[in-house]
């Protein structure tokens, strides 16, 4: 009776990898076709529209590592002097 769980353990196993296997490669060779489309445009010196939501602007970089360096030094300097 164990013999027999563990085979059919084994064997559904066997099939849901196999399944993944084939729905990943059929997903694989998608993008691949895509993206051969894709570069065959580009080399023919058509180029894509983006879309509007690619074409955001990024928010600006905020460094904010400095100030908090000087401050972190007045609090120091200002415990020695008290001390």
């Amino acid at each position: 009776m164990l013999a027999l769980a563990i085979t059919v353990l084994f064997t559904l196993t066997g099939i849901i990898a196999a399944a993944v296997i084939a729905d990943s490669l059929l997903k694989a060779r998608a993008a691949y076709a895509r993206l051969m489309r894709e570069g065959d445009v580009m080399r023919a010196g058509l180029a894509l529209q983006a879309a509007a939501v690619d074409m955001q602007l990024r928010p600006s970089a905020r460094t904010l590592t400095p100030r908090r360096h000087q401050t972190a030094r007045r609090r120091t300097l200002q415990a020695c002097a008290a001390a």
